[in-house]
């Protein structure tokens, strides 16, 4: 079994300074089966729009993921990513979703349900594939989580692209 580990405060604090944390080889004991799982999961259900399978011309999503694996499930049970998550909100924390995605090309930046939540969220991605800064890996602009803030503000009104048909 293992013990119990909570972020330190340094961690802490560069979370709140920066709005992310980075974890190299965290899970990688559970790494292959998470990645059998992965498969297995998106052969099942064909992930992508309209169920079809990801012909790697676009990014293609499925939503919910890891619930529909016992085994991608019982990650949150994982002593390692408990304590991460609850580190950073607190023990009475909740899971609401997960999504698996097979991206093409670059992503434009956003922010994940920037003055959406009435309460804290965080995410927390495993990347099965090799990531370097020329091929795939997440770039985050630090404090653009700061909800609120003239910066974090200026950043949604720059780069976020709204639905033309309602506007937000």
């Amino acid at each position: 079994m293992q013990t119990k580990q909570k972020l330190s405060e340094d961690q802490i604090s560069f979370f709140d300074i920066f709005g992310f944390l980075y974890f190299p080889g965290l899970l990688s004991d559970r790494i292959d089966q998470i990645t059998e799982e992965f498969e297995s999961v998106w052969r099942e259900y064909g992930g992508g729009h309209s169920g079809e399978t990801h012909d790697g011309t676009q990014r293609s999503a499925l939503v919910p993921f890891p619930d529909r694996s016992e085994y991608l499930s019982s990650l949150l049970d994982d002593q390692r990513v408990h304590d991460t998550v609850s580190s950073l909100c607190g023990e009475d924390f909740n899971y609401t979703s997960g999504d698996g995605n097979l991206y093409v090309g670059d992503t434009q930046w956003h922010s994940d349900g920037y003055n959406t939540r009435p309460v804290s969220s965080i995410k927390m991605a495993f990347y099965l594939d090799p990531v370097t800064h020329d091929a795939g890996a997440l770039r985050v602009i630090p404090g653009s989580h700061r909800v609120g803030g003239p910066f974090a503000e200026s950043l949604q009104k720059t780069f976020v692209r709204k639905d033309p048909s309602t506007g937000h």
